[in-house]
């Protein structure tokens, strides 16, 4: 596998108990004393220990939902996982976090909120939990950097994605279009060729519409192709004029070319309409590579080409402050816990080689962390299609893609709601945009 550069400079070397004690999962018994938890939450093996993790309802959950029984076997430890959308996450997790409650030892999110909560003291450094197992360095770097600030180190990734356009090869040969668009304007002119020449039955392109975080995500590759960023130095400016023609550029986009109902669109709906066929393009996280590929349930399996997000800037960055994102999901031990050794203990085993590998022999999981797991044979099987196309995008990611930080909810929020007033026809660009910029004003002082 070829190196991506790391978004920030690598950290000092952290050990933490990733596969030592858990090798074989079902037949490690004998050697998992090693790892167990502290006397401070039971009797030294975990017995009588229950923690909680608020986690995403994803295929990483499901996975380790499978193997937990295992774990909870070994250690005597019991682990109760809540579930919930990735849209109602944010809310959810904020509420729990400023009322100081110990409900949940564990949270699952991404990075945008990540390091807010760190920067809140919502969340330890993990560098209070060294041992003498694996390295934190054993984790493909780019994913590990967004979890580093300060020289702390506070979350354990669990998988990772970038974003990238997604483009029917097929449709761009049967109407003429050579290779993918690598402008903003090449892009809609191939959207416009292939939705009025199909007469409307495929739509040019499908992006997500619904409000939030939903929308904001694919869209800020959009302002950032134009050039624009959420902030001019540390001034928030959102309704910049570089954001207002993005902005009109991607409702415009969406209303003339996209499917019907896009404005209600989140990633599993985008994410359909692509691999059945009624779009030829689409943007969005290079988690949906599996599902292009997938040969029983996308009608474009073998018919994708992946590529970069087109520029409409003349004089595109290569890193830095790229148009496409480097997004990673990790695991972060609340400060309120009253059960961290064992609840570090699970988030060292959910992210161990063992429970990754099950991951990538049993269900969707191109975002694993590990970079003995991305080198394995078995990944190079299952996401050899696009694999390179992957490792090129997660090399130039940007980490600063979405705003981050104790602010980056709020400013998530009115942006998406500028975007569907936008692509709703119920306001122009920049009077949606100006309004955010106001109403954030206020909220943030």
């Amino acid at each position: 596998m070829s190196a991506a550069t790391p978004a920030r400079s690598r950290a000092p070397r952290l050990a933490v108990r990733i596969g030592a004690g858990f090798v074989g999962l079902a037949t490690a018994a004998g050697s998992i004393t090693a790892c167990a938890p502290s006397g401070s939450d039971g009797d030294g093996d975990g017995s009588g220990v229950t923690i909680n993790v608020l986690a995403e309802d994803i295929s990483y959950t499901d996975n380790w939902k499978e193997l937990l029984p295992d774990f909870e076997e070994q250690t005597g430890i019991k682990v109760n996982i809540e579930t919930v959308p990735y849209s109602d996450q944010a809310a959810k997790i904020l509420l729990n976090f400023s009322q100081k409650s110990s409900d949940y030892d564990v949270v699952f999110t991404d990075n945008t909120y990540g390091t807010g909560y760190f920067e809140s003291g919502y969340i330890d450094d993990l560098s209070d939990y060294e041992s003498d197992f694996v390295a934190l360095d054993d984790f493909y770097q780019p994913y590990l950097a967004p979890m580093q600030k300060d020289d702390a180190t506070f979350g354990l990734p669990v998988y990772g994605e970038s974003t990238w356009l997604m483009y029917r090869t097929d449709l761009f040969e049967e109407y003429g279009i050579d290779g993918p668009p690598t402008t903003m304007d090449d892009l809609r002119a191939a959207a416009k060729t292939i939705s009025e020449g199909s007469g409307g039955e495929v739509a040019g392109i499908t992006l997500r519409g619904a409000p939030g975080i939903q929308s904001v995500y694919p869209w800020a590759g959009f302002l950032r192709a134009f050039g624009g960023d959420f902030y001019d130095g540390d001034t928030l400016a959102v309704d910049s004029p570089e954001a207002v023609e993005a902005t009109q550029f991607w409702a415009d986009l969406l209303k003339e070319y996209g499917p019907s109902g896009v404005g209600n669109f989140d990633w599993e709906q985008n994410r359909i309409a692509f691999t059945q066929g009624t779009a030829a393009m689409t943007i969005d996280a290079t988690a949906n590579g599996p599902f292009n590929e997938d040969t029983e349930a996308s009608v474009v399996a073998g018919k994708v080409g992946y590529a970069p997000i087109p520029y409409a800037i003349s004089d595109p960055p290569t890193s830095g402050n790229t148009d496409n994102s480097l997004n990673v999901h990790a695991l972060y031990l609340s400060s309120f816990s009253q059960k961290k050794d064992a609840a570090y203990q699970f988030m060292t085993w959910a992210t161990s080689e063992e429970v990754q590998n099950n991951a990538v022999e049993t269900t969707e999981a191109v975002g694993v962390t590990l970079d003995s797991v991305l080198e394995s044979p078995a990944y190079d099987e299952k996401y050899g299609p696009f694999k390179d196309a992957l490792l090129e995008q997660l090399a130039t990611g940007n980490v600063d893609y979405l705003p981050a930080g104790t602010d980056a909810n709020a400013i998530i929020t009115e942006v998406g709601q500028a975007l569907s007033r936008t692509l709703a026809g119920e306001a122009d660009a920049k009077d949606a945009l100006t309004a955010a910029q106001k109403a954030l004003e206020t909220q943030l002082g």
